[in-house]
């Protein structure tokens, strides 16, 4: 999806007040000396590798002008990390178990991996089991 139609759409779909949102961003990323993000060792499916690097490498304006700034950079191969915590424009807060509240996006620690990891994986492989454990006891918690 173009940054401009998902900020369109973004702007037009409303967080429900009672609703729990939660969000689990993945960065599979390093920042290299130069500013860039390159996919960390080991963390990245091979078929995300060549996209990973062009995002990790970007910056500037959408053709609607939105700034595209070093916080885009990082990435998880396919979405980048700040687009992936929470839609634009819509309230936010970093994840906090003893303050969980309803219409605002609870933004989870970053996973460490790339995009398909909290679904097992393609090519590498990932035991998510334990991750959803704890996503379960956070929901059974509300």
């Amino acid at each position: 999806m173009h940054i401009d139609r998902a900020d369109e759409l973004n702007r037009i779909i409303c967080t429900d007040p009672e609703i729990y949102y939660f969000s689990i961003p993945c960065s599979a990323t390093v920042r290299t000396a130069g500013g860039n993000h390159v996919p960390a060792a080991g963390k990245m499916e091979p078929l995300f590798v060549k996209r990973s690097y062009q995002i990790g490498a970007y910056t500037g304006r959408s053709a609607g002008g939105i700034v595209l700034g070093e916080e885009w950079k990082e990435n998880d191969g396919l979405v980048n990390t700040v687009s992936a915590m929470a839609p634009s424009h819509a309230p936010q807060k970093k994840f906090d178990s003893r303050k969980i509240e309803p219409g605002i996006w609870q933004v989870l620690k970053k996973y460490p991996a790339d995009h398909m990891a909290l679904q097992g994986g393609l090519f590498h492989k990932y035991d998510v089991r334990g991750f959803y454990v704890k996503l379960l006891s956070i929901i059974d918690s509300l």
